[in-house]
């Protein structure tokens, strides 16, 4: 509805880490499926995309969309993380100060921006591992075999979504690639497990961060 109006809370949310498959190239003859997909080029001529999309950017496939040649899209496989509690994201823009000796009053100008973001959850057995293995190798032996996960240094990319399908509304979810930057683990008694990851948005060649509307007919 146009004139839809929600206001959210906590419950309304979810997170999913994504990780990028394999680029598929538009012959105009094969649809795409339920899902997410960043952009990587759009047709010049014919696009068969939604109007308006540009490159880099996300949005929802389904099986009515197929891919004219020249429309090359990267689907995201999503994993849902049902340890996270709560996660935050704080945009600023520096502030550069502009103002001369013929100003009667300081004048800025807002510089690059940034974003930084928090992940707070309950550590939870082969959920929680993939924020670990971004600061220390994990070791994981079953009987006498035994598998060596190394650090990974990779980007990663966050699916945190505000108002998901199932709370009713407009679905809104913001897509970021991002580094992260600390983590914290520990155990205090009569307690859960809990940790915090602190991360940063980070460029990504494929991927610009954005927030994702749906809007619902």
């Amino acid at each position: 509805m146009a004139d839809q109006t929600k206001r959210l809370v906590g419950k309304d949310g979810e997170v999913y880490a994504a990780t990028k498959g394999t680029l598929i190239a538009g012959n105009g003859s094969t649809a795409l499926t339920d899902g997410y997909y960043i952009v990587a080029a759009v047709a010049a001529t014919s696009s068969a995309l939604p109007a308006g999309l540009q490159a880099d950017y996300v949005f929802k496939g389904s099986p009515e969309i197929t891919p004219a040649e020249g429309d090359n899209v990267i689907p995201l496989t999503l994993t849902r993380k049902c340890d996270i509690t709560n996660f935050s994201v704080e945009y600023s823009a520096d502030e550069i100060d502009v103002t001369t000796l013929c100003d009667t009053q300081r004048s800025y100008r807002a510089g690059f921006t940034d974003a930084t973001g928090t992940l707070e959850g309950i550590t939870t057995i082969n959920v929680s591992e993939y924020l670990m293995s971004k600061f220390i190798p994990i070791v994981t032996q079953t009987g006498q075999t035994v598998e060596v996960t190394e650090i990974d240094g990779e980007t990663l990319i966050m699916r945190l979504v505000l108002n998901k399908p199932s709370a009713g509304g407009d679905v809104m979810s913001y897509f970021a690639p991002i580094a992260v930057t600390s983590y914290n683990i520990g155990a205090t008694v009569d307690d859960a497990q809990t940790y915090t990851a602190n991360f940063r948005n980070t460029p990504d060649d494929d991927l610009v961060p954005c927030v994702l509307k749906e809007v619902v007919a």
